[in-house]
């Protein structure tokens, strides 16, 4: 589940600025690629069995498209916070038509814009909407190791 959130303000940092993205990456992931929990519980556990093992290839390959997304992502909130005044923008879940629906006409096109460019960058990125789904819920579900790895790999591709 990709959302446009706002990034910690210490995100200048190079390390910090890691660790932000790596949060945002962790605690909403995906324009358009959110785990269905709709699905039976057997079968959420089944995605979860299935991420267990993510190679240093999809390491790399999830940093790279986390990376790539944030300054798509910083510039769609910082657009849509332009025309939704006064506060802040809502959570904006691409895969959830709903969280478009308050919005006015130009924010919910920067909305879909950046949802669309970074289905196409996590594709570029060698992995699957699927299977970044499945690592961001590895991650979401507590893999340190993972995590770790992930900010490692982001620290060096910057």
């Amino acid at each position: 589940m990709l959302t446009i959130a706002k990034v910690s303000q210490n995100a200048g940092r190079p390390i910090v600025r890691s660790l932000a993205i790596a949060g945002l990456a962790i605690a909403a992931i995906g324009w358009g690629v959110v785990p269905d929990l709709t699905r039976p519980a057997s079968r959420l556990f089944d995605v979860a069995a299935l991420a267990q093992n993510v190679s240093d290839d999809e390491v790399q390959n999830y940093a790279r498209a986390i990376l790539d997304m944030e300054p798509i992502r910083q510039s769609a909130y910082n657009d849509i916070k332009k025309i939704v005044t006064p506060g802040s923008p809502p959570n904006i879940v691409c895969s959830t038509n709903s969280t478009f629906s308050g919005l006015p006409g130009n924010a919910r096109q920067i909305a879909v814009s950046y949802c669309n460019r970074s289905r196409e960058i996590v594709q570029d990125s060698g992995l699957s909407i699927e299977r970044f789904n499945q690592i961001t819920s590895q991650i979401q579900g507590g893999d340190v190791d993972l995590e770790r790895r992930i900010q490692s790999a982001m620290r060096d591709l910057q």
